[in-house]
């Protein structure tokens, strides 16, 4: 994956919710607002279909890598 798409929509979520608050009281509720969107953005890829980077897909870039690994497992 060259694109940072994921990573420029998460950032133009956090600017978003952010810009709706407008004054933060102080730091402790910017952090928590950040922590929120990136938990609730976590949540969305380990339940949802959305996986850029899934075992299977991975495997199959490097397979004869995946194989010598387990063969020194094996062997040791």
């Amino acid at each position: 994956m060259r694109s940072t798409n994921p990573l420029e929509r998460l950032n133009k979520e956090i600017r978003r919710r952010s810009n709706l608050v407008d004054v933060f009281p102080h730091d402790a509720a910017v952090i928590r607002l950040v922590g929120s969107v990136l938990l609730a953005v976590h949540e969305d890829w380990q339940i949802g279909d959305r996986c850029y980077f899934s075992e299977a897909s991975m495997a199959k870039l490097y397979p004869e890598r995946d194989n010598e690994g387990a063969l020194e497992l094996s062997t040791s």
